[in-house]
């Protein structure tokens, strides 16, 4: 038997990774608030109009224009308000959203295990103590944890 090469076992676990996170909870809810979303033409509108909204605002944010800023920060606050309250909007973000948390909790396992945490930055303190952005020491911010 040949000896493999590493990179193909390194992706060979990838592979049962993956696999065992399509078995998970958030998966499988995130599929099923996919397809959901996918056959309401309201929610998808709801959602393309958001994201023209988001690159407006990106662009009046860029061009300076304060007042305008605060105006459409308001709307987008009360258009996300309204995706969230819509059934199949609300459960797809909230879905994707846990999906993501899920996938992030397993990169930061990862990069710890390999020594890369960047939940640390040298003050000792990481997300599982409880520290928050406010939390200042000689380096700075001990934060960072969302």
């Amino acid at each position: 038997m040949a000896l493999r090469r590493r990179d193909d076992m390194i992706f060979d676990k990838v592979d049962e990774l993956s696999a065992l996170i399509e078995e998970t909870k958030q998966y499988t809810d995130y599929l099923d608030a996919e397809v959901e979303l996918e056959n309401d033409g309201r929610g998808i509108d709801m959602i393309n109009a958001f994201s023209d909204l988001q690159q407006e605002y990106i662009k009046t944010y860029n061009e300076g224009k304060q007042d305008e800023i605060l105006a459409m920060e308001n709307v987008l606050e009360s258009r996300h308000k309204e995706l969230m309250d819509y059934a199949s909007t609300g459960n797809y973000i909230r879905a994707k959203q846990a999906l993501d948390d899920l996938l992030q909790q397993i990169n930061n396992k990862l990069m710890e295990n390999l020594g890369l945490a960047s939940s640390q930055d040298g003050c000792g303190c990481s997300c599982e103590d409880g520290c928050s952005c406010e939390d200042v020491c000689d380096e700075g911010c001990c934060g960072g944890c969302d």
